[in-house]
Formats: structure tokens, sequence, C-alpha cells
């Protein structure tokens, strides 16, 4: 049996800890060890909680063990040292960050990157060496050994230094590591949280130009006056990111919820960074085509080691980095936590218009003096949801939080709140704000307030967004939360939110609410069937137009309406001329109305509260003849939707509904853009001999062998031309397809010959095949500068190549030329063969053998993924070593570090090193005529390698 925490080791120690997944502290009365050799023991002056603090009580990553006492940035005062201590002495102050132990042996703590070591201790809630856990510093005192405390600077304060343990290495070290830290480099910060605030201040000390990015606009004035930023971008602005394309050498994106980092990728100068620090809980969606025109790198880091931690201690302590704090007492703990929980909201976002759902971490507001916040029970789903996430109406800012058919119970209310209370069932519909003041909000029609501001998708008064019911909990002024009636149900009550106040409200205010009146309702979807149902209520005799005769059975049986007509019908039509008061069009699409019209009595109303998307055609003189209204109606103020949610619970009145899991929401669409062109010569892979050179050419001469690649022509004067890597140059000419100098289009080597300025065009090697050395000028170069980019050609590197088709095979070759050890890897199991004995790699993973893969992990400095189809990246990267670059030169269709195509010197470089070390491409040389069929086959993937035409000798002028 093992022993308590009390009793495993001789000295005995007090702390809050958590003990199930409640993730509630309460005091424990623990042990630590005794004193060793190499040991400082020190009494806690202050610990920062970290949110990575909660989401361990919790459990919320899956491996806590109990009882955990948390807390990693700890500072105190040494109390005892061990015999062979020589770094500290008692009343010396020091600190203890993320980790307490790890091997010393292996090559990352070699390195002084102890954060990378296979077998790290944390310093909570891991087994120690010695099989005891760990405890955290919500403790009175500490020990550790000697190699993981931390020695104080003397002019950094204690208190406001502790959470710089975590969050000032966290955001130091990647400023360091991806050259972030030179004067007058251009960095950005996304969110400005406890780690970006740090980040802010880290880039500035610095010297660096700072942009701050976050979707609330409220942050300006902080970021700008209070840290002292250079600029400040809100992120849901599409004019302002747009204007910040390509102006930053590097992004800090300390934001932990998922997001969109497209845009912020397109921020990034060629060769940018975007690092990750915040750990968002769901992959990101990286789109590949970015990473690959601008050589931009997305990587992630984690902490620091301790050397590097000390460092960066003393380099907060000299230009007087401190993290803004509010210092609490233990036993305020389990406020603090619940105040940081209450930051964070769950649920499922929209991140662009493809309108598809997915986990979304985000933030909801404290709870405020007005304010009621609810756990939320059920949601209901709007059509104007799947409008909205689509971005139809043009309005949408990504990402969204769709839903305004809330119902829940309350958690936690205001000081001035005085209608609910806790435990109260609430809900909220399409509003949560206006202005209060207008003659709209005064007669108690928030939903006409020229201010209103929706449940989702809108800006707040504090100029964050709304996000809306598809969440875990959801926080609003009480003036817009709606008290719900004790006999209605929450599920099928939810949707009398949206549905049921819309088809109320019209029915109340059009005079249409007395017994006795004749209603038309027009259309049976979900407003449809509400609206009867309320008319009904009401007491009217109720007719239902529907295109769909078999409606009529659910009309009449289920419904209880009194007819039914099928308004395709013109004999049912016409005998109902004359009859009703009123009509309720329900219906989204656009019909005629002139039928309707006809229906209604002298002084009737036809009443729209559907939203067809194209303009009625309205015959007059059936409106003039019989003072006939048509009018609109949209939703209803709060006070008469409290009124109806009374009604409806009096009468009965519930949606029918289905009741499904979150993750139910999306279907999945399918969409294929075609694209056209008037007409293109393809081809950029194309070597030939000189015939004819200009006055001014010095490289070439006539009967020379030369190459052109991907390019023909640059702008010659930007940044990036002056340092010869034209590829990113934003007026870049692609050799065919595109707008040449004077205007005409390029095109390409599938022709009988070329012209193109010298800069552009390459020097042959001699003993370099035409045909087979051809297919370098694209292949080639998109594997040789990555591998040289990113460090992976040193002789005894350990290079992995993903895929072995046309780019695959090419990068095999280069990185065996360098003097790597290769490993392949392929889903086809078949190409064991020709990578081992064909091309001389060194060992073949089958990709989709999980224990292969898992042989695999942390084997590689790099790898280059050449795969074109989308795939999964977890497995790849699992196989790096600390600081492994994956570099994707496939460009995926899909969103999924990375390089790009040719650039003119080191093209020219590529080729002279193919041609000393006599690397070609596997090819087949085809006649022009067979490009159709064999473009067909690539498609089919019917090719071992690469295809090569043979222009000179196939391509004839035509008669």
């Amino acid at each position: 049996m093992a022993e308590s925490p009390e009793s495993e080791h001789p000295i005995k120690a007090h702390g809050y800890a958590a003990r199930d997944t409640s993730g509630i502290l309460s005091p424990l009365t623990f042990s630590r060890r005794a004193t060793g050799e190499k040991d400082v023991r020190f009494k806690v002056l202050y610990c920062g909680i970290c949110h990575s603090d909660l989401h361990f009580v919790k459990n919320e990553w899956g491996f806590t063990t109990y009882p955990v006492i948390p807390g990693h940035e700890i500072v105190g005062e040494v109390t005892e040292v061990g015999t062979k201590v020589d770094k500290f002495k008692i009343g010396d102050k020091v600190g203890v960050g993320c980790l307490v132990g790890s091997c010393r042996s292996c090559q990352s703590c070699a390195d002084d990157y102890e954060q990378y070591c296979p077998k790290q201790v944390l310093t909570y809630g891991v087994p120690n060496f010695d099989g005891t856990k760990t405890y955290g510093g919500y403790s009175d005192h500490m020990v550790a050994d000697e190699h993981f405390v931390l020695r104080w600077p003397e002019n950094l304060p204690l208190d406001s230094g502790a959470p710089l343990l975590c969050a000032g290495i966290t955001t130091y070290s990647p400023l360091r590591y991806f050259g972030l830290d030179k004067p007058g480099m251009k960095v950005g910060v996304v969110g400005l949280g406890g780690l970006g605030h740090i980040a802010v201040k880290m880039a500035k000390a610095f010297g660096a130009e700072v942009t701050v990015f976050s979707t609330s606009p409220a942050k300006k004035q902080e970021s700008i006056e209070g840290l002292k930023a250079d600029h400040f971008i809100n992120s849901k602005d599409s004019e302002q990111m747009q204007a910040a394309t390509g102006t930053l050498d590097g992004i800090i994106d300390t934001v932990s919820g998922t997001h969109p980092i497209a845009p912020l990728l397109n921020a990034l100068k060629p060769h940018g960074k975007l690092v990750l620090v915040g750990a968002p809980e769901k992959p990101i969606e990286l789109a590949t085509f970015s990473l690959i025109m601008g050589r931009k790198i997305v990587g992630g880091s984690n902490i620091g080691g301790l050397k590097e931690t000390q460092e960066m201690l003393d380099f907060a302590a000299k230009h007087g980095i401190t993290a803004n704090i509010e210092v609490i007492p233990i036993d305020y703990v389990n406020t603090a936590m619940d105040r940081l929980l209450k930051s964070d909201a769950y649920g499922y976002a929209a991140h662009d218009t493809s309108g598809t759902l997915s986990p979304f971490t985000f933030y909801r507001r404290a709870t405020g003096e007005k304010d009621v916040r609810l756990k939320v029970l059920y949601c209901g789903i709007c059509h104007t949801d799947v409008r909205f996430v689509n971005n139809d109406w043009g309005v949408t800012t990504y990402p969204v939080t769709p839903g305004h058919e809330i119902v829940g119970v309350v958690t936690e209310v205001g000081t001035k709140v005085e209608k609910f209370k806790i435990g109260d069932r609430v809900g909220v519909g399409c509003l949560v704000g206006s202005c209060g003041s207008c003659e709209n909000c005064a007669d108690d029609l928030e939903n006409y307030c020229p201010k209103q501001i929706l449940t989702y998708g809108f800006p707040y008064h504090d100029g964050t967004q709304t996000y809306g019911g598809y969440s875990d909990h959801m926080v609003a002024d009480e003036h817009f939360v709606l008290r719900w009636p004790e006999n209605l149900p929450l599920d099928s009550g939810a949707p009398l939110l949206c549905d049921g106040i819309t088809a109320y409200s019209p029915l109340k205010y059009f005079g249409l609410d007395k017994p006795g009146m004749k209603v038309g309702v027009f259309g049976l979807g979900a407003l449809g069937q509400i609206a009867v149902k309320m008319a009904k209520a009401f007491g009217a005799q109720v007719t239902v137009f529907s295109t769909n005769t078999a409606k009529k059975q659910e009309a009449i049986e289920g419904l209880k309406a009194d007819h039914f007509i099928n308004s395709e019908d013109p004999e049912q039509m016409a005998g109902a001329t004359g009859t009703l008061d009123g009509i309720i069009y329900t219906v989204s699409a656009t019909h005629e109305i002139a039928s309707l019209l006809n229906a209604l009595k002298p002084h009737g109303k036809l009443v729209i509260i559907g939203s067809p998307e194209k303009p009625f055609e309205l015959p007059s003189y059936s409106l003039l003849t019989g003072r006939k209204t048509v009018a609109g109606s949209l939703i209803g103020g709060l006070k008469e939707t409290q009124e109806m949610l009374d009604f409806a619970a009096k009468h009965g009145v519930t949606a029918d509904i289905e009741i499904i899991p979150i993750d139910y929401f999306c279907i999945a669409e399918s969409a294929i853009l075609i694209f056209t062109s008037s007409r293109m010569n393809g081809g950029h892979e194309i070597v030939g001999v000189v015939t004819e050179v200009g006055t001014k050419v010095d490289k070439f001469k006539i009967g020379d062998k030369v190459g052109v690649g991907c390019l023909v022509g640059s702008c010659r004067s930007c940044q990036s031309c002056a340092d010869d890597l034209e590829n990113y140059c934003p007026k870049q000419i692609l050799t065919y397809g595109f707008p040449y100098h004077d205007g005409t289009r390029t095109y390409g080597g599938y022709s009988d010959h070329m012209v193109a300025d010298e800069h552009f065009v390459l020097r042959w090697p001699e003993n370099l095949p035409l045909d087979s050395g051809a297919p370098l000028l694209c292949a080639g170069i998109t594997t040789y500068s990555p591998l040289r980019y990113f460090g992976l050609d040193k002789p005894g590197m350990k290079v992995g190549v993903f895929g072995l088709g046309g780019l695959g095979h090419v990068a095999v070759k280069m990185a065996k030329a360098f003097g790597a050890e290769v490993t392949v890897f392929s889903t086809t199991a078949a190409k064991k063969e020709d990578a081992l004995k064909g091309l001389k790699a060194d060992h073949f993973i089958n990709s989709k053998d999980p224990e292969q893969m898992n042989g695999a992990t942390s084997t590689l400095d790099g790898i280059i993924d050449t795969v074109s189809a989308t795939h999964e990246i977890v497995s790849l990267l699992n196989a790096l070593k600390p600081h492994g670059k994956l570099v994707v030169v496939g460009a995926q269709a899909k969103p999924f570090e990375v390089s790009s195509y040719s650039l003119i010197p080191e093209t020219q470089e590529m080729l002279d090193f193919a041609a000393k070390h006599g690397v070609t491409a596997d090819i087949e040389v085809i006649p022009i005529d067979y490009v159709n069929t064999a473009m067909d086959r690539m498609l089919k993937s019917d090719v071992r390698y690469r295809f090569v035409i043979d222009v000179a000798n196939s391509l004839k002028a035509e008669a």
C-alpha cells in the first residue's frame, strides 16, 4: 500500500491541494524529503497562479493523480542547503520554475535544454526519481536540487517577478531562439493576457518595434499607453490586417484558444516566423501555400532550460520587466481559480465561410455587477445560424460561435442583480445589449434599437465580440436574461426564444390575437409550426398554406389547424379569396404573394417574418382596392419575449425538436472550384541551347546549354531581389501564365523556343544530362533549398523524406549527397525496395504502421514533407528531435516549416551541386503530343517519378 503524502518523507509541510476533478483546493498536510547534499530548502514567499495550474487540478489533460499541490512560479528565501551546494547560502532569495529534475545525461541536458529531456520532472504532480510525487509551490516550503534553483536578482521584486518563471521564460526563449531579439526587429504579439503582456515587455526590452494583435479594441489603450507597444491591430478588422501584410519579422502567438493563423502568416515578411506559445487544445488549420510562397516558419516553444531561465531573470531585472499582478492570500485561491475559469469559455465556432464548426476555446467577461452567468443546458439551431456562419449576409467576422436560443441555469449573479439568483432557470434570446436610452428602448422594443447588440458575432459595449450559446456557459446583463416559466420544458422551449417571439409578436402587434380571428400561416417549417401553435392558442381559426401536399396531415392532425390549402392549386387558392384577417408568411424562399393578398379580407395584413433573399413582386392594385397591408416583423423586445414565454407555458406551446450532441452540428459539404484561362502554355523545367543573345548579354553565348526554371522576372529593386531571393519578390513573374513587364503574357516551355532576361537564365553544367536534369529546375531546387536553409545539409544529419514521388526521390538523392542519414516515410510498403536499394536511403518506415512510427520518435533532425495530398502531420512531428524542423514542400490544397521554389543564384548552385554528385531525376521521356496522356497519368498517379517532354525532337510547327 502506498504511503500517504504526510508520511512518505520525514519533513512535514503544509499546502493547498486538489483532491478530485472538481479542482477545489483545500489545506493538506504532506511531507518533503530531507535536505540532500545537493538540495536547497527554502521558505515559499510567493507563488504565481498559472493557467496550466487550473487545467491540471481539474485533470483536463488526463494525467493528473490526486492529491495534487500545484504551483510552478515559486520564489522564496533559502533556509537550508546541502553539504555539497556551492551556489546558494541561507538567506538567499531564489526561485523555482516548471522543472525540478531531468536525466542530466542526454543531449538536451548537455545543451542546457532540460525542458526537452525525455525524463524531465515537473515541479508538481509527477513521479520524482525516488518514486514519490512532486508537490508545487502552493505550500509553505520547498526543496529542490540546486541545479533547478535559480538565483533571484537583487532588484527584481519577488511578488511581480514570480510569474516570469513561467510567462517570462515562455516568451523570452522564443524571441532569442528565433532571432527576434535584435534591435529594430519588427515583432508581433497576439493576445494580451498573462503571456501576451510579458511578451510585449520582453520584445520592447530587446529593442523591437512591437505590434499587438487583439480581437478586443478595448485593449488598444493598454497596449500603446500602458505597455508602450508601437502599433495595435484589431485582428477582426480585415482592413487593418490587410495593411499589416508582409510587415513583421516574427510573431509570438500567446493565445490558447483555437483561432485562425492564416491572417497572421500573411502579416509576416518572407522568412518570417510565427511562434506558438499559447498551446491551443485543438489542432490549428495550417494553409501551406502561404508558407511555401514566403518560406515562412510556424514553430513552437516550451519554456526554457535552467541556464536560459537564469539569463531571463537577469535580463528582466536589468530592464525592469515584471508581471502585472494581483496579490492574494492562499485561502482565496479557489476564488482566484474560479475567476480564471470564468474568463474561459468552450464552445463550437466557425472560422471561415465554409461554415464548418469546430471546438473553440474563448473568453467570457467576468461577472459584472448587473450580470447573470449561466451554465448552458440547451441551445436551439436556427436557420439564421447557418446563414451567419457561412457569411451569407456579408457581416460575419470570424471566429463566430453561434446560438441565440439559449436556456440554462444561473451559476453566479452580480452584486446589483435583483431579478435572479443562483439556481434559477433562465433563457437568452437574440439580443444581449441595446443603448437603453432611445425611444425604442423606452418602449420595450429593444429589437429596433439602432445600437442593438446581437447575442453573437457583434461588438459588445466594451469592444469585445459576443459569442453565442454553442458553448458551455454564458454571461449577460440581467435586462436581457429571461425568467424561465416553471412548467415550460427547457429543451423544446429553447426555440421559442427565436421562433416563438418571431411568430407571437406580429400576431399581437397586428391585432391577430383575438379569439375567432381567421389567420393564415404560409409555410410549415420551424417558424410555421410555431406560428400555427401560437395562433391556435390565441383562439384563431387557422389555415395553413403550403406547396407540399404531404404537409396536410401534419397541419390538420398534428397541429390542429382548421384548414389546409395547397398554394400551388389555383382552385383551392381561388376558394380562399377574401376569407382571412391576416397571414403570417414564414418562408425564407421568395414566392409570389398576389394570391395570398387575394386571400385577405379588406384591411387584411400580410406579415413577412421569413426573410426571403430576393424582393417580392408587389401587386399594388390588390392593396389599393382592399386597403390591405404588407408588413414585416422582427423578433420582439425583452418584455414581450418574457410575456411570450409565460403565454407558451400556459398554453403548452413548445417546438417539435430533435436533440443532438454539439459535434453533430456540421454536415460536410464539398465544392469544386474550376479555374479557366484563355490560353496557357505550361512548363517551367526548361533546358535548351542558346540560339541568340542580346547586345548586352555577357554571361552566355550562342551554343551554350542553359535552363529556365519557375521565374522569368522580378522587380530587381526590393529587399528580396537584393538578397538574391527573387522567389519572394512581390512582383515576381512566373514562367508561364503571368503578365510580363510589357503587359504581354508569359508562355512556358511546352514550346519550340524560349526567350528570357539573362538574369533568369541558368548556365547548364557540362556533365549534367539535359533530359534527366530538367526536373531539377523545380523538384531539385524545391528540395535542395530547404535542406540548405534549415541546416539539414551537414554530414551526419538525420533527415526524413515523406513521400517518394517526383519531389521525394530527388529529396532523398539531395540529402544523401549532403551526407545525411536518410529515412523514407511512405504509406506504400511496396516503395521500400525502391527507397533502400534504388535510392540508397538508410531506413524505410511505413507511415501507416503505428509501431514503426512510434519507433521513430525523436530520431530526426528534420523532415522534408513532399506529399501534396492533405495528411496528418502529428506523427511526423513526433519523429523530430527537439528543435527539429518539419519542412512542407508539397503544397497541400487544404489547410494543414516550409520552403519555396527557385531563387536564381541558389538554383545555379544547386545545378552545380547536382552535376558534381550525379544527382538527376528518374524520368520518362515523352513526345509533346503525348502530354495530355501524361497529365492524365499524373492525375491517376500512374508515373514512377517525372515526365520530361522531348521538345526538340517532337514539336513541329503546324503546316
